[in-house]
């Protein structure tokens, strides 16, 4: 019991970015929370080691209990931390460009994180709960995360449809032509929703509108910079979004392997820090096997292919796509040789090191 109480304490950091941004823009520190994803964060995996599980943990039911409101949870703090920041830029608190960027930095990489609450949220079957999910996603700047990854789970290994990038693909093709695809697809049930009056209709719409309602927020609390702030944040995160569908699924399409669709293949890493602040995103194999299954009963797919660094490294590795290519290709090449032999940086940064370099 204690153990998993121990355990369980560490979904708790996803409680982390919305305390630091509200920190950091009150203490006049903006660039707090951006800070300390980018230096401190991938410190962690030396803290806290990879995940040992075999199998999921059987949880004590007041335990699980919690954990199952967790993501609830953080969408009442993640309000009143963007609340917070309105009223800061409501009292003038921005009084430079330098301040200005801290606080835009630091919101992206928070409602960025909020994406991993969002995500989990629009899962459940419980429709006030899903619900809820989209409204973190509107709030977040970024309304069709929803509709985006619902898709996303009936299009296995699709890189003709930009679901999964091609393997000789860059983050910056990927991105663009993903977006545009979500774009085309958000206004087609746009002019659906009101003829059928679909579910993901109608969640899109109130996503829309939150997001909307956000923005005016900040354009009425810090009038042209919140309008700039708030409105570079929707645009990063939707970029970022984007970013993290590359690293979890680049080289594993069907493209680059004949049975893409029917294996349903995504990249995991083990990093039990980047586990608990993500809510189990970087267990993303296992989460396409049982897309309904809860985060705190997800575990690492067997013969899944694994990262070789957290998602913070390698979102700065795929931003240079040559380098991407001659540190990658070797890593899925002796995936493809031994599927079954996973490779983990452990304490370390990367594995980068056990693996040959591409010609």
């Amino acid at each position: 019991m204690l153990r998993q109480v121990g355990f369980a304490a560490g979904y708790l950091s996803i409680f982390l970015m919305p305390a630091l941004l509200a920190l950091g823009v009150w203490s006049h520190h903006p660039y707090l929370a951006f800070g300390t994803t980018m230096l401190v964060f991938p410190l962690a995996r030396g803290v806290f080691g990879g995940y040992k599980r075999v199998e999921p943990t059987l949880w004590n039911e007041h335990i699980a209990t919690v954990l199952e409101r967790l993501p609830v949870a953080y969408g009442v703090a993640l309000l009143a931390s963007t609340i917070g920041v309105i009223a800061f830029l409501a009292n003038g608190g921005i009084d430079s460009p330098t301040s200005a960027i801290g606080v835009g930095l630091s919101l992206w990489m928070t409602m960025l994180f909020a994406t991993c609450p969002a995500h989990e949220l629009v899962h459940r079957r419980n429709p006030h709960e899903a619900k809820f999910g989209w409204m973190i996603a509107g709030l977040a700047g970024y309304p069709p995360l929803g509709l985006e990854h619902l898709i996303h789970h009936g299009r296995y290994g699709d890189t003709q449809n930009a679901e999964w990038p091609r393997v000789d693909e860059s983050v910056w093709q990927f991105a663009g032509r993903r977006m545009r695809r979500v774009l085309v697809e958000a206004c087609v049930l746009f002019a659906q929703v009101h003829g059928r009056g679909s579910g993901a209709g109608r969640h899109l719409t109130f996503a829309v509108v939150v997001t909307l309602v956000t923005l005016t927020a900040f354009a009425l609390a810090g009038g042209v910079a919140g309008f700039l702030i708030y409105l570079g944040v929707a645009i990063g995160v939707t970029f970022g979004v984007q970013v993290i569908t590359y690293l979890q699924h680049w080289g594993l399409g069907d493209d680059s392997l004949v049975d893409a669709a029917r294996r349903q293949l995504a990249w995991e890493d083990d990093c039990l820090f980047q586990a608990w602040v993500t809510l189990h995103i970087s267990f993303h194999q296992s989460h396409h096997d049982s897309s309904r299954l809860p985060y705190y009963r997800v575990a690492l797919a067997p013969g899944s292919p694994r990262q070789p660094a957290g998602y913070v490294l390698l979102m700065l590795l795929c931003m240079l796509p040559r380098l991407w290519q001659r540190s990658m290709r070797p890593v899925l090449d002796e995936w493809k040789r031994q599927p079954d032999r996973a490779r983990s940086p452990g304490r370390r940064l990367t594995c980068f090191a056990l693996y040959g370099r591409a010609g």
